[in-house]
């Protein structure tokens, strides 16, 4: 019976409350470590993110470089079509402008010597059918053209003269200049039987200001122009 209270007083009694002391750290040394670490863990992190964040903007920078090099070169290549293509179509509309320059001066050809060819009843008539006056490579110098055509009957040449005559003025006075044919059987020879072009250049003296250029045709045996025409000339 003694033992059995012994044990009861050993195991449950007041003695048998074991007490442990421990020592507390004030409350600044907890949180102080608690920023160690977690300072520590952000360290840690970063340096991982860091190194590998750097390989992988190294590999994206020399990944946008290699684009921006093909783009660079895409670019160069389309503005080069480009180019290619504007030049084309320049030479393109050139050309064609050209073709239908000359499209149109081949029906005027047709259509001239139709009218040419053509014999129609009644008498031959003798036309200065064009008259064109150009300036010359040199001050004072101009070029002239003309183009005498036959329409009618063909049976027979047209003869005679052509007078080409500078109207202008000198000292505030009206004044004249042969160019061509001094006397209206002499110089600038006619002799056709369908057309004949007439063509030459001249020069206008320093001293005149010339106005325009006049032609005259005298048929043979006459001292009377058949035909006149007046071009102003080109400034």
């Amino acid at each position: 019976m003694r033992r059995i209270v012994r044990w009861f007083k050993r195991h449950l009694g007041p003695a048998a409350i074991e007490v442990t002391v421990r020592r507390r750290l004030p409350w600044y040394w907890h949180l102080g470590w608690a920023a160690m670490l977690i300072m520590l863990g952000f360290a840690i992190g970063y340096w991982r993110y860091a190194g590998g964040s750097t390989t992988f903007l190294r590999e994206e920078i020399a990944r946008l470089e290699r684009e921006n090099k093909m783009l660079r070169t895409q670019a160069i290549h389309v503005e080069k079509q480009q180019q290619v293509t504007s030049v084309a179509q320049n030479d393109l509309a050139n050309t064609l402008a050209l073709l239908q320059e000359e499209n149109v001066r081949l029906k005027e050809d047709v259509t001239f010597y139709k009218s040419i060819l053509e014999e129609s009843p009644g008498v031959a008539t003798v036309k200065l059918h064009s008259f064109k006056v150009t300036r010359g490579s040199r001050p004072g110098e101009y070029q002239y053209r003309l183009l005498l055509i036959q329409s009618g009957r063909h049976d027979r040449n047209v003869q005679g003269g052509l007078q080409l005559i500078l109207v202008g003025s000198q000292d505030g006075k009206p004044v004249t200049r042969v160019v061509l044919g001094g006397q209206p059987q002499q110089g600038g020879k006619i002799n056709f039987k369908y057309y004949q072009p007439i063509e030459g250049h001249f020069s206008v003296p320093e001293s005149m200001v010339a106005q325009s250029l006049q032609a005259k045709f005298f048929p043979s045996g006459s001292s009377v122009a058949k035909l006149t025409q007046e071009v102003p000339l080109p400034n």
